[in-house]
This record gives structure tokens, C-alpha cells and sequence, in this order.
């Protein structure tokens, strides 16, 4: 009987260990993406601890995990510091938006229903107009349209990897690191994609998402500079 005790005691001190580590990773890397913790800063394990109310060992996990994921880097005497956002960094996660978009336009195209995701756009595009004078909320916003577009799809494991992009994206954005652009400008680009949705023009619509990327990938390649 003391056995069995034992094992549901250890059971349940594992349980409680893994939600403070969820909850500790969840204030890093909330941390990260607003910018809070930027790029290069040091990841002190005793401060983060106190800070949590938690001890050490949750942090250390959460750290791993954030590791894994690639918010967090493993420098010299296993120093954990913020991951820094280089140009082949954000290349690669425009590579990733450029494979994924254009086959969700496509494919809502095909299966015949581009009309229902262009009325959710609209309702996005709305709110992107509201919020034309406010930078930071107007990206954000603008990164709802794109993910409106992805969700739409309805695919589970399609949307976890998603998330990561849209958590990255995010980062740019808080940490101004994301080119800023004449409002007006991208707003036309998204009207003109909800408008070939509504007539059902594939070929009109994959020209707008692949011109919108094309325009923002040149933006960060001609200020790489700034970010080496």
C-alpha cells in the first residue's frame, strides 16, 4: 500500500512540475514575440524563478522546450539568450508563407466554395481599415487575414505549424523589425485578392498573394544590412 502511495505521490508531483513548466514557457515566450525579452538578451534562470513564484527546475524545462522550438539559444557555459532574428531566419519563414498560401487559395478555389472565405475576409479587411493609423494593431491584423486564409482549409496538423509562423510573424511586427509600408498600399492588395476570391478567379488571385509576397521579401532582402 506505502508503495502505491509512493507512486501516486510521484505521479502527481510530475503532473504539477509539468504545468509550472507549461506555465513558466507560456510567460517566456509571450515574453519573446512582444518583445519583452528581445533578441540576444540573457535568460536568467534564478530571475525568471522568482519572478514566476516557481523554483528552478520548471524554468530549466521550459527553457529546453523553448530551445526545441528555436525561441531560445544554448550559447557558451549553457547560457540560454532570446534567439536572434537574422535575414535567413526570416527568409526562411516567408518561403515556408509562400508554399502554404498560394496552395490554400487554390485550394479553396477548386473545391468551390472561395465566395464563403472572401465574405470572412472582408470582415478582417474592415477591421485592418480601423486600424490603418495604429501600426502594430493594424499588422496584427493583417496577419489575421492570412491566417484566416490557412484556417479555412480546416486542416488540424496544417494549423499547428501555422502557429509558429504566425508566432513569428508576430515577433517581427512587436519588435519592428516587420518593413512598414503604406497602408493604403496594402490594403488595395488584400481588396483586390478578396475581390478575384468573390468572382472566382484562381488566376487573378494567385497573382495577388504571390505579388504581395514578392513586394515584402525584396523590402527585407534590400535591409538585410540592418539585421546582421
Amino acid at each position: 500500500m506505502a508503495e502505491i502511495n509512493e507512486k501516486i505521490n510521484d505521479k502527481e508531483y510530475h503532473r504539477k512540475e509539468q504545468n509550472l513548466s507549461s506555465t513558466v514557457y507560456d510567460v517566456i515566450k509571450n515574453k519573446i514575440i512582444n518583445g519583452d525579452y528581445m533578441p540576444g538578451v540573457l535568460l536568467m534562470e534564478r530571475d525568471i524563478a522568482e519572478a514566476c513564484g516557481v523554483s528552478r527546475t520548471p524554468v530549466r524545462e521550459a527553457l529546453k522546450r523553448l530551445s526545441q522550438e528555436g525561441w531560445v539559444d544554448w550559447e557558451e557555459r549553457k547560457r540560454a539568450v532570446v534567439s536572434r532574428i537574422t535575414i535567413e531566419k526570416i527568409l526562411e519563414l516567408f518561403t515556408l508563407r509562400e508554399m502554404i498560401e498560394p496552395f490554400a487559395i487554390r485550394y479553396v478555389i477548386e473545391k468551390g466554395s472561395p465566395q464563403l472565405l472572401a465574405g470572412q475576409l472582408a470582415a478582417v479587411f474592415h477591421l485592418m481599415e480601423e486600424a490603418s493609423s495604429s501600426p502594430v494593431n493594424f499588422m496584427k491584423y493583417d496577419m489575421e487575414f492570412h491566417t484566416t486564409i490557412v484556417h479555412f482549409m480546416g486542416l488540424q496538423n496544417l494549423n499547428i505549424m501555422w502557429q509558429k509562423i504566425q508566432e513569428d510573424m508576430t515577433r517581427l511586427v512587436m519588435q519592428s523589425i516587420y518593413p512598414r509600408r503604406d497602408t493604403s498600399i496594402i490594403l488595395s492588395e488584400h481588396k483586390a485578392l478578396i475581390d478575384a476570391l468573390w468572382n472566382s478567379d484562381e488566376e487573378k488571385a494567385m497573382a495577388c498573394i504571390n505579388e504581395h509576397f514578392s513586394v515584402i521579401v525584396d523590402l527585407f532582402k534590400q535591409n538585410r544590412d540592418c539585421l546582421r
